[in-house]
């Protein structure tokens, strides 16, 4: 059985169609996509293409319009604990100091899933996920006291210490200067690699380097349809220097290159979201609560 299963999934923004003088947005029309357990998935493709709208349907932070998302065979109804999420702007609680958001998550697995963890089993967690993350001595500061990409890695360390089945990306470095990013590229690859059992990964991004690095295989999204499916099979450990050089990893950015330029830029999901909130004077963003 697939981890992630998505069986003929539409999405529009029907709130659109409602509001004076607007009209609907459609973002994926008939996708279907299977994930096995443990597999690396990039899906990549234009800001606007439908990327993020298909992880926030996998994520059950929105609902499809048409078709089904199965998560074991189960069908999606919203949010669930056998899922965790990393987001581009961190996501962490600003009123809680850096072990206690690792610790947070941790807990609502506990409770959710019955795991019978004990709060000093919890807080040893957190230690050890921040070490793997290499934020233990920042573990007693406040988000605002650190750096993007410092905020980052204590949001890392909160998906995978709560040991979801499924752990999602949506565009999780996008806002990070290049040597940040490749740090945090490596610390993913590496943490994802370190298990004997790798969690099953979803990783939006819309950097064809990252997605070489990173993934087992890759989907192409475009004008909310997959345009491309293809496996990345290339040899882990994985570094930018050593891809440089391997002719079939030269061979795969050219195909996903070629993508690029044959698909067109569609308006970004980002300012579709926006334009909800201008329309409807309300806030229709609810994974930015998280």
């Amino acid at each position: 059985m697939d981890a992630i299963a998505l069986q003929h999934v539409s999405f529009t923004y029907e709130d659109l169609s409602h509001a004076k003088g607007a009209s609907a947005q459609r973002a994926l029309t008939d996708v279907s996509l299977s994930v096995p357990q443990g597999q690396f998935l990039c899906v990549i493709g234009h800001s606007g293409g439908g990327k993020s709208t298909l992880l926030r349907l996998i994520s059950g932070l929105s609902l499809p319009t048409e078709g089904t998302v199965l998560i074991d065979g189960n069908p999606v109804h919203g949010p669930g604990m056998d899922r965790s999420i990393v987001f581009q702007d961190y996501a962490l609680f600003p009123w809680m100091r850096v072990k206690r958001n690792v610790e947070f998550g941790i807990e609502q697995a506990n409770t959710v899933l019955g795991r019978g963890l004990s709060k000093h089993a919890i807080a040893q967690r957190a230690d050890e996920y921040l070490r793997l993350v290499n934020m233990q001595d920042a573990c007693n500061k406040y988000p605002y006291q650190l750096s993007g990409g410092m905020q980052q890695r204590v949001a890392i360390a909160r998906a995978l210490a709560m040991d979801t089945q499924i752990v999602l990306f949506d565009e999780p470095f996008g806002a990070l200067d290049v040597k940040t990013r490749r740090s945090l590229q490596t610390l993913v690859s590496s943490l994802w690699a370190r298990s004997e059992s790798p969690k099953t990964t979803v990783f939006v991004t819309h950097d064809i380097s990252e997605a070489i690095l990173l993934a087992d295989r890759v989907v192409f999204v475009d004008a909310g349809q997959i345009t491309a499916d293809f496996m990345v099979d290339l040899p882990r450990p994985r570094t930018v220097e050593n891809l440089a050089h391997n002719a079939q990893a030269q061979e795969i950015e050219k195909r996903l290159t070629d993508l690029f330029y044959e698909s067109s830029p569609a308006e970004d999901e980002e300012e579709i979201a926006l334009s909800l909130d201008a329309v409807l004077g309300q806030e229709v963003r609810p994974w930015q609560r998280f």
